[in-house]
């Protein structure tokens, strides 16, 4: 079963790398690019998968992760026992500064969640961060998803600057 889900994560992350990069242009619905006084490891350090969700993200009252690179798990709980949401690691290149997860489970009117996160030396303590997302939106309409996971992505930009 573990060595299953390593194969089915290499290729997604394998799908993500090549092709991929063209859906999520093609379909990005929900992103932001963000400049940060910030050299590119100190943001990476902020944001990477294996960090505490609690520190960036304002919705999130704790998270933990379970296990360490590609395959990773993370289960992020939500502020006022609004439940958990359970991302996956798919493609992790931290040498490169870059990430990609799925959300397996929310209790969000969304769903086949792919994220991206990119981390670009500007030189001279800059970084710059790209987050997008790709998802369908389920029980309300896609304008209505887009906005909510907007105002997500919103939010930890926001709190990344605060730092």
């Amino acid at each position: 079963m573990k060595s299953n889900l390593k194969f089915l994560t290499a290729i997604l992350a394998t799908v993500l790398m090549g092709s991929g990069s063209f859906v999520l242009q093609a379909k990005a619905d929900a992103g932001f690019s963000k400049t940060y006084n910030k050299s590119a490891k100190e943001l990476f350090a902020l944001v990477d998968f294996h960090q505490p969700s609690e520190a960036i993200m304002p919705p999130i009252a704790s998270s933990k992760v379970v296990g360490k690179g590609l395959g990773a798990i993370k289960i992020n709980n939500l502020k006022d026992n609004g439940g958990v949401i359970t991302l996956q690691l798919v493609h992790y290149a931290p040498e490169t500064y870059a990430f990609n997860y799925v959300i397996r489970s929310a209790p969000l009117p969304i769903e086949d969640y792919v994220g991206q996160v990119r981390v670009k030396d500007l030189g001279d303590g800059k970084s710059q961060l790209s987050w997008k997302g790709v998802f369908k939106g389920t029980k309300v309409s896609q304008e209505e998803a887009d906005k909510m996971i907007q105002g997500f992505l919103n939010s930890i930009a926001d709190k990344i600057a605060q730092k």
